[in-house]
C-alpha cells in the first residue's frame, strides 16, 4: 500500500482541441480527422504499485497466450499492446481481461466531456 497522503492520477484525453483549419478560417469540427468532441478523463489510483504488477503479470500471460500469438498488437516490434495496454489498439479479448483487472482494485474515475460545436457557439458569442 502506498502512503494515503499521496495521490496518484493518471490522465488521458480523447479527440483533439482543434476547431478551426491551420488558418483559424474554416471550421473543421467532425470533418474527418477532426473529432466532434474532447473527452478528459482522469482515473485516481489507491495503489498504483499493486495495479502495475496486475497490468504487468496480464500482460506476460496474454503474451504468452497461444490465441494471441498472431495478433500484430501483441508483438513487440509494433510497440503496442505487447508494451503497453490502450484500448484503441487492443482486441475486444484483451479489454475484457483488462477490465477484470481493474474491477479489483480501488479506483476513482471522472471525465469531462466537451462538445466543440458549444465551444464554438461560445467562442462566436465572445467574439462579438
Amino acid at each position: 500500500m502506498t502512503d494515503e497522503a499521496t495521490r496518484y492520477y493518471y490522465v488521458d484525453e480523447a479527440g483533439d482541441g482543434t476547431i478551426f483549419d491551420s488558418r483559424g478560417r474554416r471550421v473543421i469540427v467532425g470533418s474527418e480527422g477532426c473529432s466532434r468532441f474532447f473527452i478528459l478523463g482522469l482515473l485516481d489510483v489507491t495503489d498504483p504499485v499493486a495495479l502495475g504488477a496486475d497490468m504487468d503479470a496480464l500482460r506476460t500471460a496474454l503474451l504468452n497466450d497461444p490465441y494471441f500469438e498472431n495478433v500484430p498488437s501483441m508483438q513487440p516490434k509494433t510497440k503496442k499492446t505487447a508494451l503497453c495496454f490502450h484500448a484503441k489498439d487492443d482486441l475486444p479479448e484483451i479489454r475484457r481481461e483488462v477490465l477484470k483487472v481493474l474491477i479489483k482494485h480501488e479506483l476513482k474515475f471522472f471525465g469531462i466531456v466537451r462538445d466543440k460545436l458549444k465551444v464554438l457557439d461560445y467562442i462566436r458569442q465572445r467574439n462579438e
